[in-house]
Order: structure tokens, then sequence, then C-alpha cells
């Protein structure tokens, strides 16, 4: 994958003719993440949507008559997930929860360079519409962890007490680095302003041993300026 986006990259460079057909693009947005498949929780259900960051510099080679492009770039996001595992203790010390959770955070920051194939139409004079798809790879920053403990105990009666323990984020360890996927992105350029809407489909391994499949739904809106080069 590495080999193929640094070879789209240099047919990018190989077949500039002239600066008038490259652009830059800073974009800043929210995202929202939802993590694939079912919570290990006992009593089973779906992780949720999460909101997230979403900024980045994106790279634009259009092809002439103007309404075939390649885009790249390099963005920073962040993905994750919130995780609760419930258990009932069954030993029966009247000291000990009847019933207690350990609720996990996992926050994932990425930088992330996708290479998409644009194909844009024109709505009026000042206004295109932007449909793109392509793959991504991405390499992670940081991986962070937090935990946070509940205990419930019953008194009889009706009544019950719950205490908790926080924590402080701490390194993750053993995340794999690196992950790929696919993006779809829709957009509207009005003059040089952009809104982009995407979704971006991670497949990569998260561990050792970890299958290839839908780690993470990615959700973004994002607004930009392109800046293009040239006359």
């Amino acid at each position: 994958m590495k080999r193929v986006v640094l070879f789209v990259m240099l047919m990018m460079c190989a077949v500039s003719v002239s600066a008038q057909q490259w652009s830059l693009t800073p974009e800043v947005g929210m995202t929202a993440i939802k993590r694939g498949g079912n919570s290990f929780v006992d009593f089973g259900g779906d992780y949720g949507w999460s909101p997230r960051f979403k900024g980045g510099v994106g790279v634009e080679y259009a092809f002439k008559p103007g309404w075939f492009a390649l885009k790249s770039g390099l963005y920073y996001t962040q993905r994750g997930y919130s995780e609760d595992f419930f258990n009932t203790p069954t030993v029966g010390d009247p000291n000990e929860p009847d019933a207690e959770v350990l609720s996990l955070k996992i926050k994932r920051h990425f930088l992330q360079l996708p290479v998409l194939a644009d194909f844009s139409f024109r709505l009026s004079d000042d206004v295109r519409l932007h449909l793109a798809a392509g793959p991504y790879i991405a390499v992670s920053l940081s991986d962070r962890m937090s935990a946070y403990y509940t205990g419930y105990k019953s008194y009889g009666e009706g009544g019950y007490g719950s205490w908790g323990s926080g924590g402080n984020e701490v390194n993750a360890d053993g995340y794999n680095a690196f992950d790929w996927g696919f993006s779809l992105q829709a957009g509207i350029e009005a003059k040089q302003w952009v809104m982009n809407f995407g979704y971006d489909a991670s497949l990569g391994k998260e561990f050792d041993g970890d299958q290839i499949d839908l780690k993470y739904h990615t959700l973004s809106l994002s607004v930009g300026y392109k800046f293009k080069l040239g006359k």
C-alpha cells in the first residue's frame, strides 16, 4: 500500500505541466466515529458514535479540461471508543459490591494520507460539485487509554450505594501503528471556499494476529479555502 501511494504521488509530480493546475486546501472540521462490530458488554449492544476532530492540508492536481483531478494531502484524525465491562461478584462478602462496572476509553491519534480520484461538475459559474473516492494510509502518533471503576451495593429496602474511582490517561500498548482503508467524499466548491462531507472505512489490523475487517466508521464534515497555485 505504501508503494502504491508513493507511485501515485510521483505520477502527480511527473504529469505536472503548469502550476495553474495545482492547489492547496487547508481544512478543519469535526468527525463522528463508530467502532465496527458489537461491544463486549455482557448485555450486548453496539458501540456508539462519538465526536472527534479533524484538520489538515489537501493537495490537488486538476487535469484539463478540469472535470477530473487527483487529490491527496496530510490530515490529523482521531479514532477510539468507549467500552463497559459489567461484572457480578459471586463471593458473598458483605464488604464487596453486588455489581461493578469498568469503563475504558481508548483514544488514538493518526496522520492520514488519502489518494482520491475526484470528479467535479459545474453547477453554476462559481459553484462546482465534487465526488471523490480512493484508498488511504495512516500512522498512529499516540494511543491513550483511561479507565473508571464504579461499584454498586444494595442495602435492602430499595436503598443502594455507589462509589467510583477514575484514572489518568496512560499509553495504550499493543496497538498496531499502521492503518489503511477506503474513503468516499462529496463536496461543494463555491468560488474558493470548500465544504466536504466524507466517509472513511478503517480496515487495518489493530493488533497482531487480528483479521482484516471493518474496524471503524468515520463520518466527517469540514470546511476549507482553496489556494490555486500559479496564475
